[in-house]
């Protein structure tokens, strides 16, 4: 009988560890791009590791988070170099490569030279034992499979792929199935650097927060999503571009963290209690929006700020990268079968 009890307990201690793991097995992170002061009220709870496009790491998290570098691409040539310098005295185990390459406004790189730049300045970490990402795409699969294939012979090493997400609210399965192919396609772990809502949608806060929310619990149960990062660093009323709305905020204008962030921090539940108790929005988009209350970590009350932009004139469900998302998707899809539910496998490392 002994026996038998030690051999339950064993097992009930190995599920309560393969229980542990799944809930841990999404690190999130920050895509870094605000004031540096404000580091010590997010780095909490359940955030892990942080990055920027080309600034080196933020003392003011006083090395409570992991730092992960990027080469952004030949625009920021200086600052990578200065990465470089750090980096002789503090390896990462980890490097982000190019910004959005097949993005005209950002790195915007023909993916043979991306391979070739990728072999000089990235592949004598990956030597070293760094683990280096592919280019962080944002939706042409085709520019992404030139640059593997370049890659395959030249030598590169490629660990894991990074991507870019932004759509709707409405866009939670194109976003698992995109995820999905790029899995399949690529055979590899899979960081989300970037997700977020376009401004473009015309979204509303509540909206917004469910679905991020939404996605970061179902990146989650996906043990080859290994990390993610809400672009949220900044104030409501200073977005990093036209692009991400204003709503993906995680501070208010004062710095004060909103609803969203708490969230982010200190939840791993979409249906969890702190919740916003939004007021109920006016008819008019040219009206203000009175805004969500919550509690903050010493139980007093904030109120978010409201969103000060104008909402869009046109309204866009569906964009160019979205309608390449789908594209890449369906041809995927024609050549390959129906993808399957792959939420249970776990055949790579981080």
């Amino acid at each position: 009988m002994r026996f038998t009890v030690q051999l339950l307990m064993a097992a009930f201690a190995a599920l309560l560890c393969a229980v542990s793991s799944t809930e841990a097995s999404l690190k999130r992170g920050l895509a870094w791009g605000v004031n540096d002061n404000y580091g010590p009220r997010i780095a909490k709870g359940l955030i892990k590791w942080y990055w920027h496009w080309q600034d080196g790491p933020n003392s003011k998290f006083d090395g409570k988070l992991e730092w992960v570098p990027c080469f952004w691409g030949p625009k920021y040539f200086s600052q990578w170099n200065t990465r470089k310098q750090e980096m002789k005295s503090n390896l990462p185990d980890y490097i982000l490569s190019f910004n959005e390459p097949e993005i005209s406004g950002q790195a915007n790189l023909d993916p043979s030279y991306a391979a070739k730049l990728h072999m000089q300045e990235l592949e004598p970490y990956a030597k070293k034992g760094v683990k280096i990402s592919s280019p962080q795409m944002v939706w042409k699969t085709e520019w992404l499979q030139e640059f593997m294939d370049e890659c395959d012979k030249l030598g590169c090493t490629i660990d894991f792929i990074a991507l870019h997400w932004y759509g709707t609210t409405k866009d939670m399965d194109l976003l698992k199935k995109w995820i999905k192919t790029i899995h399949s396609k690529f055979n590899k772990p899979i960081w989300v650097t970037e997700y977020g809502i376009t401004a473009a949608s015309g979204s509303n806060m509540s909206a917004i927060k469910k679905f991020h929310m939404d996605a970061t619990a179902w990146m989650t149960s996906v043990k080859y999503v290994k990390r993610a990062a809400w672009l949220g660093c900044f104030e409501i009323s200073k977005p990093p571009d036209s692009y991400a709305n204003s709503k993906n905020a995680f501070l208010n204008s004062n710095g004060s963290l909103r609803d969203i962030a708490y969230w982010y921090l200190y939840s791993s539940k979409p249906n969890s209690k702190r919740s916003v108790h939004s007021n109920r929005a006016l008819p008019s988009a040219h009206v203000a929006r009175r805004a969500a209350t919550h509690k903050d970590e010493d139980g007093n009350d904030i109120v978010d700020d409201e969103d000060p932009f104008e909402a869009p004139a046109h309204i866009v469900d569906c964009d160019e990268y979205c309608e390449g998302r789908k594209k890449a998707i369906a041809a995927y899809e024609a050549e390959h079968g129906q993808i399957s539910d792959e939420d249970e496998l776990d055949d790579d490392e981080e």
